[in-house]
């Protein structure tokens, strides 16, 4: 193989390897965009719960916000788990 030959098989090894990792980058950039969104959403869901007040709803955001792992847990519950969600906090 010529030196042309050798080059262009190292080049789209090199290009499948950035696409892999621009990959990556673009799921991991859609997971933020998500969670992002979903930290909007927190303050939101928790006014649609009567019985607790505006400081309560604060600090809840706030910890939901900054623990992911139990925003997932608190969106992926029914109304009524979510209120003994709030509650047990």
């Amino acid at each position: 193989m010529d030196n042309v030959g050798t080059y262009l098989v190292g080049s789209k090894d090199t290009f499948r390897q950035i696409a892999k990792t621009m990959g990556h980058i673009a799921k991991r950039v859609g997971s933020e965009f998500d969670n992002r969104q979903r930290r909007e959403e927190v303050y939101d869901h928790l006014g649609e719960i009567d019985f607790i007040s505006v400081e309560a709803r604060v600090a809840i955001a706030q910890y939901l916000c900054n623990n992911t792992k139990d925003m997932d847990l608190f969106f992926s519950l029914p109304d009524e788990a979510k209120n003994v969600f709030v509650t047990n906090m």
